[in-house]
């Protein structure tokens, strides 16, 4: 998950990075094409993109993507992603993941699913967050499949990396 939220980042800044260079004279830039559209801007600072489309493929599955990133002026900055991908079959799979980081502390979360052609469903989500004033962080999983239910599971550990209790609502 690491190199994907690495890989997600390098993307993100270089698409703020040519965002901010193609928008500013005008303040934001739009554009769409057959399978889709994209729009970027910046203002004071702040730099936003972001992008979806849909296509066709070749085995007869259609196939929407979108993603979006910022970067605020005092440093935040966050990503996401998603890709749902339905068959002739009636078969379908979609997965999902951001990645926000700022001065109160960085989360990131990664999941899907996978729906059968049969009507089987499973598929999970896991989520990480840090506390970036006290150092303690949440790790937690939740999945669920059709015929069992769902699971979850959580740690949460304080910045030494002793395991605390997590908090309740």
């Amino acid at each position: 998950m690491k190199k994907s939220l690495l890989a997600l980042t390098v993307c993100t800044l270089s698409l703020i990075t040519l965002a901010e260079s193609a928008i500013a004279a005008e303040g934001r830039i739009r554009a769409r094409g057959q399978n889709g559209v994209a729009a970027a801007g910046s203002n004071d600072g702040n730099a936003y993109v972001r992008a979806r489309g849909a296509r066709t493929n070749a085995d007869g599955s259609t196939t929407a993507a979108s993603g979006g990133a910022f970067r605020t002026d005092d440093g935040a900055a966050g990503a996401r992603k998603s890709a749902t991908t339905v068959n002739p079959d009636g078969s379908a799979t979609h997965s999902g993941k951001f990645g926000v980081t700022g001065d109160r502390g960085t989360a990131t979360s990664d999941g899907g699913f996978t729906r059968t052609a049969d009507g089987t469903v499973s598929g999970s989500r896991a989520t990480d967050v840090t506390n970036a004033q006290t150092g303690n962080s949440y790790s937690g999983t939740t999945s669920y499949d059709s015929t069992t239910g769902v699971t979850r599971s959580a740690t949460c550990r304080d910045a030494s990396g002793a395991t605390i209790a997590c908090p309740t609502r």
